[in-house]
């Protein structure tokens, strides 16, 4: 069984090195996710209230099990599935994450749907299946289009969707008239013309769209997880929630299990090269973690 105490992770514009403050087995992955970073992969199930109620012996009867105390109380059973969506919610954040710094966006787009159309907006596979016909026919136009989207449901119901995109040249965008200050949108005057142009996407025909160009790749690809929320995790189940293009680059990760006071001399030697650090405890596993970040172009000797 491989072990480690360091797992470097190389995105497209940094690396991440996490130092272990005891070495690592695979059996200890589960305990040491963290929303914050990436580096596991998505869920395969999300445990309902349900799948916890099982009857300990075959063939008793269900009260007499409850009076024996050899089944979960209700408070227990809801904290096992609060915990559950936690973990659904932390692996997803980290896969969409993982995706998104390991690639260089162009675009940063809002698809919603309009409530006078054929399908309902508010069921879920039926917006995901229009978003995912569409992005297949976009391309057929433009073959090398990489994107990555996430939903993210309106009080009112309705789901949207905000996604990545580049390599969109064969895609148009027409200047909408706005600019984006901050988080809100704005007509264009002569006193705000400098801010960013808001774009709309013309091949989108389900409803409204805005598309505004990236600055910061990075930056937006931390953006992008923050649309996982608990409702998101809630509603939608165990479908699937982000939907990448098959293009798109991945994470080079490596494991390394350094001896003695090696792992922490490596950590000193990084001093003039770190952008960003962080310590975590994680009190369930018996571990601290320290997350060092440097940017691409800067070595570690």
């Amino acid at each position: 069984m491989a072990s480690y105490n360091l797992k470097v992770i190389e995105y497209k514009e940094f690396v991440q090195y996490r130092f272990y403050s005891r070495v690592i087995t695979r059996n200890d992955e589960d305990e040491i996710m963290d929303i914050n970073n990436s580096g596991a992969g998505e869920s395969k199930t999300q445990i309902d209230l349900d799948e916890d109620m099982v009857v300990p012996f075959d063939g008793m009867p269900l009260d007499q099990c409850m009076d024996m105390d050899l089944l979960p109380s209700v408070e227990e059973l809801e904290k096992r599935k609060a915990r559950s969506m936690e973990v659904s919610a932390n692996r997803t954040v980290q896969t969409i994450y993982s995706y998104a710094q390991s690639n260089k966006w162009d675009w940063f787009v809002t698809l919603t749907f309009r409530r006078d159309l054929k399908f309902d907006v508010t069921d879920y596979d039926s917006v995901v299946k229009k978003l995912t016909t569409w992005l297949y026919n976009q391309r057929r136009k433009c073959p090398d289009l990489k994107y990555l989207f996430v939903p993210e449901m309106h009080q009112d119901g309705a789901w949207h969707f905000h996604g990545l995109l580049a390599s969109a040249d064969a895609l148009t965008f027409s200047d909408s008239g706005r600019v984006a200050i901050g988080e809100k949108a704005y007509i264009r005057t002569d006193e705000n013309k400098d801010h960013e142009t808001i774009y709309n996407m013309d091949n989108w025909r389900y409803g409204f769209s805005t598309a505004t160009k990236i600055g910061s790749s990075s930056k937006a690809s931390s953006y992008i997880c923050k649309y996982i929320t608990k409702d998101v995790i809630r509603h939608s189940g165990r479908r699937r929630r982000f939907y990448p293009s098959n293009n798109l680059e991945k994470p080079v990760v490596t494991e390394h299990l350094f001896h003695g006071d090696d792992l922490e001399e490596l950590l000193e030697s990084m001093a003039d090269d770190i952008n960003y650090i962080k310590t975590q405890s994680i009190d369930d596993a018996q571990l601290t973690v320290k997350y060092v970040q440097v940017m691409k172009g800067e070595t570690v000797e």
